[in-house]
């Protein structure tokens, strides 16, 4: 197969046949696969109508050389069926009954000849019917390439669609992700103050000097400051979250069931970052 896929693009123009003209395109196909697969179908939507539109010129310059091929060869028969009428013309004007008798051999000779006007004549309806049959038959395989064609570029619309509403998704979700992020930060640094300033106040001087001394030795934060860790620590594992569900997507196929699958299977990250309870991390701050 990839000889014959050589073979068709190292081929003079002038030798290229309708064959060699499908097999370039398979070959461009199988590079517009790979090229596809790499850097995804939106790079090709200007391409690939363009590169259709040529193969098709092609092949109908192709179609159009073999059909003034086909004509030169019937207007050649023609031309000899013509050519003969005319001399059996001249000889049968020639030859006067009055002036010799029709022989046996005479008559021989123009039913010869009337045989070889037969066998040209049949030899023309063949070669014609053939022609019509080949022409009938190249006008079916181009209306299956054509269907075929607008069938991929159907698809390559779709699959830019499915693209686009799930980056649109995606965006969506990831906005939605931060609102959550920071409300919860906001909130939970609310409740680490209230349960701060909920200490009692009646214990005894020596367990506030205790508490005051094991505090000053302890690391503190602001308010404000856990909850900036807090928030970042969010955003962090949500931007996590979405570089996985990026390289899942594009280590999947660009067929429609595995779009719609990671479509139905991904979770949004609002709700994975709401459910994490986040105790520990403010514990060990």
């Amino acid at each position: 197969m990839e000889t014959r896929e050589t073979s068709a693009l190292d081929r003079p123009a002038a030798e290229l046949t309708v064959m060699d003209v499908y097999d370039a395109a398979a070959v461009l196909a199988h590079e517009f696969e790979r090229v596809i697969d790499r850097f995804g179908c939106e790079s090709l939507v200007g391409v690939v109508p363009k590169v259709v539109r040529v193969l098709e010129l092609l092949e109908a310059l192709e179609l159009e050389l073999v059909d003034d091929v086909w004509r030169g060869e019937v207007q050649d028969l023609l031309s000899q069926i013509t050519r003969l009428q005319a001399e059996n013309k001249r000889l049968l004007v020639s030859i006067s009954p009055k002036e010799s008798p029709v022989t046996q051999e005479d008559l021989q000779k123009q039913e010869g000849m009337s045989e070889k006007e037969r066998q040209v004549m049949k030899k023309l309806g063949d070669l014609v019917d053939k022609q019509r049959d080949e022409i009938r038959a190249k006008d079916h395989d181009l209306t299956l390439k054509n269907e075929d064609v607008e069938a991929l570029q159907m698809q390559q619309h779709r699959l830019i669609r499915i693209n686009q509403d799930l980056r649109h998704r995606i965006g969506v979700m990831e906005a939605q992700g931060k609102g959550l992020i920071r409300q919860r930060a906001e909130m939970e640094a609310a409740a680490q103050a209230r349960q701060q300033e909920k200490v009692p106040a009646d214990t005894e001087p020596e367990e506030e000097v205790d508490s005051l001394e094991q505090e000053s030795d302890k690391p503190r934060f602001t308010l404000q400051e856990l909850r900036d860790v807090l928030q970042e620590r969010n955003e962090l594992k949500a931007q996590v979250f979405l570089l996985q569900e990026e390289l899942a997507y594009y280590k999947s196929d660009d067929s429609d069931d595995d779009t719609s699958s990671i479509v139905c299977t991904s979770p949004p990250p609002s709700c994975s970052n709401s459910t994490d309870p986040p105790e520990s991390g403010i514990r060990r701050l």
